[in-house]
C-alpha cells in the first residue's frame, strides 16, 4: 500500500477532509478497520493518528514526511490490534 487517496478510498470508508480548527493543519478521517480513525500532519511535519472505537480510544505520533505516508501508518497500527473473534 502506498498511502494514495485512490488506493485508501478502494479499502477503507473515507469520511471527511479538513484544515484542523487550531493549527490549521490538514487532516483526514477515516473508518479502518471498523475504526473511526482520524490522522493530523502536526506543524512540525509530524504525524499524529487518533482512533476511536466508542468504548475506548487511543493516539500516537509517528515520524512522516507527507499525509501518504501517514494514512500507511494508521492502517499498519490498526491492522496490529489483536481480533477476538470468540462471541
Amino acid at each position: 500500500m502506498n498511502g494514495s487517496f485512490e488506493q485508501m478510498s478502494n479499502c477503507y470508508e473515507f469520511i471527511e477532509s479538513r484544515k484542523n480548527d487550531e493549527c490549521c493543519c490538514p487532516e483526514e478521517d477515516w473508518i479502518i478497520g471498523m475504526l473511526y480513525t482520524t490522522i493530523h500532519i502536526e506543524p512540525d511535519g509530524s504525524g499524529h493518528i487518533l482512533i476511536d472505537s466508542g468504548n475506548w480510544e487511543d493516539e500516537k505520533l509517528v515520524p512522516t514526511k507527507s499525509i501518504e505516508e501517514l494514512r500507511v501508518a494508521a492502517v499498519n497500527w490498526v491492522e496490529s490490534f489483536p481480533i477476538n473473534n470468540e462471541l
